[in-house]
C-alpha cells in the first residue's frame, strides 16, 4: 500500500491520470484506492506459451503457476476495462490509444467536479503602518 501511494504521488505530477501496476489486485480483492481497474488479458493458451518461454518451464509448471492466480473470470469481473494482448503490436496500440482517450476525458471530468482550492482570505488584521 505504501508503494502504491508513493507511485501515485510521483505520477500525479506527470499527467492527468495514473496507471498503477498491481499484479495481485484480483487476489487481494481491494480496489477502494483506485477509480478504475484495467486488466490486460490473453487467452490461457497464449499465457501458457508466454510463461514457458519467459521462465523456461514446462507446460505443467506454467499451468500450475496460472492455477495459483485469480481466474480470468475473477479478473474480468473486477475490471472496468480490458485490453486483450493476444495479437500484434498494432492491435495492442489501438486498444491503448482508445483507453488513453477515455482516461483523459474521465480525468478532465473528475477535475471539473473538484472545487478549486480556496484562495487565502485577507488577513483580519489591519494593514501595518509604515513607520515615519
Amino acid at each position: 500500500r505504501a508503494e502504491m501511494e508513493r507511485q501515485s504521488r510521483a505520477a500525479a505530477v506527470a499527467g492527468p491520470y495514473q496507471v498503477l501496476v498491481i499484479p495481485l489486485l484480483a487476489e487481494g480483492g481491494r480496489r477502494d484506492h483506485v477509480d478504475r481497474v484495467l486488466v490486460v488479458d490473453a487467452p490461457e493458451s497464449v499465457q501458457l506459451e508466454r510463461l514457458m518461454t519467459r521462465d523456461a518451464v514446462t507446460r505443467e509448471q506454467a499451468a500450475a503457476a496460472l492455477q495459483a492466480q485469480a481466474s480470468r473470470s475473477a479478473r474480468h469481473a473486477m475490471a472496468d476495462d480490458v485490453i486483450t494482448n493476444a495479437g500484434g503490436v498494432e492491435e495492442l496500440e489501438r486498444q491503448v490509444a482508445e483507453l488513453h482517450a477515455l482516461y483523459e476525458r474521465l480525468a478532465r471530468e473528475k477535475a471539473a467536479l473538484i472545487p478549486p482550492s480556496p484562495r487565502p482570505h485577507p488577513s483580519p488584521l489591519p494593514p501595518r503602518r509604515e513607520r515615519e
